[in-house]
């Protein structure tokens, strides 16, 4: 065998081992990734566990859907009630102080949800009450947060509820659709996956939208906006959505947003599938 032979030989040999050593790092750190993967979501530098972003983009639905319409700054509102209230989680009977429930707290003693506890888990219900309670409240619009806020929930301490303008403010604009692909959530392969029936379901009673179809694996909402996409990434955990597509943007669970040939007439949900 000639010299240049074994050199060429040792060179391929050299090369192998260096591209076998790569793909196996690769491999070792993909599988790093997803063992240390958090599952959470992200809005403009703000931290939601998968629970507060559901129940923040039910309650920014329930702005959208109250009538007469309101302002961004009502949704403001009540996100920092429930950002001080309950950090957003929609707390059972006996987990908030004395016979407070919900995300916001409401006591049924006060004449919350009609005296009916389980009236104030509905997250929907419970944030309509506040806002139609909001609306009543001179010069709401203007007034400083805490001071609407407290005259509403008529806290220990009304003052707390200022701290939290600045991320209910980036919750509302992300989740009502003013910042596009403002909301996004990264975890692992979910161990259960709602039906696209029960997706379109829960997505049309929280959301003012046209009536969503739903197919084998995903639900279409035809002339819907930002609103809707930022709900199925709000709500993916909980529901097992591994994709969402509207106006060239694609949200994955594992890649977030990227710009894509998605549609601007129609947001698509599509559901997690081994």
């Amino acid at each position: 065998m000639s010299r240049s032979t074994r050199l060429t030989i040792t060179l391929v040999a050299v090369v192998a081992l260096v591209v076998g050593v790569w793909y196996g790092g690769r491999a070792l750190w993909d599988k790093a990734k997803d063992a240390f993967r958090s599952d959470g979501c992200s809005i403009s530098g703000y931290d939601l566990d998968p629970e507060q972003a559901s129940v923040a983009a039910t309650m920014v639905g329930a702005v959208a859907k109250h009538r007469p319409a309101l302002p961004e700054r009502a949704s403001v509102l009540v996100l920092a009630a429930g950002l001080q209230e309950s950090k957003l989680h929609n707390l059972k009977p006996n987990e908030g102080d004395r016979d407070s429930v919900g995300v916001l707290q409401q006591r049924p003693s006060q004449g919350w949800g009609g005296g009916h506890a389980d009236v104030l888990n509905d997250v929907g219900e419970a944030t309509k009450e506040f806002l139609d309670a909001m609306v009543k409240v001179p010069r709401w619009r203007t007034r400083p947060l805490a001071e609407v806020v407290q005259a509403v929930q008529i806290s220990a301490d009304g003052s707390a509820y200022a701290k939290h303008e600045p991320e209910a403010l980036a919750i509302a604009q992300a989740l009502d659709g003013t910042q596009p692909a403002g909301i996004s959530c990264d975890f692992e392969a979910p161990t259960a996956v709602a039906s696209t029936a029960r997706v379109a379901q829960l997505v049309s009673s929280d959301l003012p939208i046209a009536a969503p179809v739903a197919s084998l694996d995903a639900v279409h909402v035809a002339g819907a906006h930002w609103q809707t996409a930022a709900w199925f990434v709000a709500w993916s955990y909980q529901l097992g959505i591994e994709r969402v597509d509207y106006d060239h943007h694609t949200w994955t669970r594992t890649g977030g947003w990227k710009t894509s040939a998605a549609p601007a007439t129609e947001v698509v949900a599509t559901m997690y599938r081994k």
